[in-house]
């Protein structure tokens, strides 16, 4: 088992800096509140790092690695703690007047109006100081409210405060959860406290935000309403912010929650109907580039548009180093080295998608498509299948290995398990792919300003709605959800132990892998008595 280790960790060394690299990122996390100087600390460590590394010592192989683990580590550490610093504000106890740009489309929330802002001035005893830090404001409903979007100024007086939890509970940290969005502070706003004072020049993020609202509105005028709407926003332009509650338990029980969320499969679709729509551009070989080119370009455009969530970035990065890696390799790369490089890039970006569960449950599902996927493709392929039945036999692992990889993580955030998840996505895999397709036809005979587009947005409101309506008795039937009241991260790690340890006994016959997984399934079991 050593050497089989070993010569995986030599075959996908990317995968050993990206743990490292995790490693710091998460100790950072930890002792970050204790250790005020902790940037500088880890500062000097990198520092010193890179010494050790350019010294005599780097002629020693095992030496060497160590100091480069060493080194990741430490800028886990160091990226952590300086996003963390840079983000912090010490805002004042008294009610000042702020200028802010606003950064999203207002979500509504139960009582109020969620704005994300960006404070840019405050005035404070009749002078101006320039700041840039994300508050997320609270905003009395009004028709106001209503028609802010991405780039308007404003002008504001109210008192900022840290973000802070609102009761003593401990099953949701509020306070960590906006800290970890960016935000430093929260501010509540009533009708008469602010006011829109213009428009400031656009970024190519707000202009794309913009449109997605626009987008959204087109909906609305086409006749499209309620949970067809809201349904088809978040499908097709991943806008989810007036999905009810009751169509998120609806699509949460029958174990289709992911589809709402825009992931790989969403992106998938579009790459591929962009590949065959510019299929007939730039046929000559030298050209072929450009075309790929234009295709990356426009899949940046639609994260933009959807707002740049972790899974969609994921995806799109994935994409890009996809496209590189055939011009550089001559056609030849490794998913797992594709994967690992993605996550690595895009947490010395972004330190905080760590902790962001879109991330989270993104590349866990798709470590466990490229990792078990082929096994058990080939086990069900070994009793020979119709190349039509061969679709969904592809579909049903597929789904089932991403569920394996990704249900310890939905029992942790959520308590909850579908059961009958790969009956749902049997179904709704296919029918996402034939939205897709009929919503880019009929925005095309939109823009061509065809007359009969409005039979083909007729039907796609019927797709829409048979989906919702199969996904609600899917959910209701006997025992569709499995509850669990307290899964800790002590049962997600021996859970993950589980599925490593089964995997390596089934697929490599590895014996003691049997003897392993017991032990992991008894280490569930005692983690769920004692609540760990």
């Amino acid at each position: 088992m050593a050497v089989a280790m070993g010569d995986f960790i030599q075959r996908y060394p990317l995968l050993r800096l990206l743990f490292s690299y995790l490693c710091g990122v998460g100790l950072a996390d930890i002792i970050y509140s204790h250790l005020p100087s902790l940037a500088t600390f880890s500062l000097c460590g990198i520092l010193f790092s890179l010494l050790l590394l350019f010294s005599r010592v780097r002629q020693r192989s095992l030496s060497y690695g160590i100091l480069v683990s060493t080194l990741f580590l430490m800028i886990g550490i160091w990226n952590y703690s300086w996003t963390r610093e840079s983000s912090e504000y010490d805002w004042s106890s008294k009610e000042l007047l702020y200028e802010a740009r606003v950064m999203a489309v207002p979500r509504v929330r139960q009582r109020s109006v969620l704005c994300e802002i960006e404070v840019t001035a405050v005035c404070d005893s009749s002078l101006w100081h320039r700041i840039g830090h994300k508050v997320w404001a609270y905003m009395e409903p009004c028709d106001e409210v209503d028609m802010l979007l991405p780039g308007d100024k404003l002008c504001f007086k109210g008192k900022v405060r840290t973000p802070q939890n609102f009761s003593d509970s401990l099953a949701f940290n509020y306070a960590r959860y906006i800290t970890m969005q960016g935000a430093s502070g929260t501010v509540y706003l009533s009708h008469d406290k602010w006011v829109k004072v213009g428009e400031g020049k656009l970024s190519l993020r707000e202009r794309m935000l913009r449109m997605q609202h626009r987008l959204k509105e087109k909906y609305i005028v086409e006749a499209f309403e309620g949970d067809v709407l809201e349904v088809l926003s978040a499908l097709t332009l991943g806008d989810k912010r007036g999905i009810s509650q009751e169509v998120l338990t609806v699509y949460g029980d029958a174990g289709a929650s992911h589809v709402l969320a825009l992931s790989g499969l969403h992106i998938g679709v579009i790459y591929g109907i962009l590949t065959f729509v510019m299929s007939g551009l730039f046929r000559r070989r030298g050209l072929r580039w450009v075309r790929e080119l234009l295709t990356i370009a426009m899949l940046w455009l639609f994260a933009l548009l959807v707002g740049m969530p972790a899974s969609v970035v994921r995806t799109v990065v994935m994409c890009s180093l996809y496209v590189f890696a055939r011009w550089l390799s001559d056609g030849t790369s490794s998913s797992l080295h594709i994967l690992s490089l993605t996550a690595l890039l895009m947490l010395l970006v972004r330190p905080l998608y760590l902790f962001d569960v879109g991330f989270q449950l993104s590349f866990m599902a798709m470590v466990a498509i490229l990792c078990v996927e082929p096994y058990l493709e080939e086990l069900f392929r070994r009793h020979g299948f119709h190349p039509f039945l061969g679709y969904f036999v592809g579909l049903l692992c597929m789904a089932l290995a991403a569920q394996l990889g990704t249900f310890p993580l939905i029992l942790y955030y959520f308590g909850s398990f579908p059961v009958y998840f790969l009956i749902t996505n049997l179904f709704v895999v296919p029918c996402l792919f034939v939205v897709l397709f009929i919503s880019v036809a009929w925005w095309i005979l939109i823009l061509l300003g065809a007359p009969w587009h409005s039979l083909l947005g007729v039907f796609l409101q019927h797709v829409v709605g048979w989906i919702n309506k199969i996904l609600w008795y899917i959910g209701q039937w006997p025992g569709a959800v499995v509850r669990v009241e307290e899964y800790g991260l002590v049962s997600v790690f021996f859970t993950y132990l589980f599925i490593l340890f089964t995997s390596l006994f089934l697929i490599n016959k590895w014996k003691r892998g049997a003897v392993l997984a017991m032990a992991s399934l008894l280490g569930i079991v005692l983690s769920l008595l004692f609540n760990l």
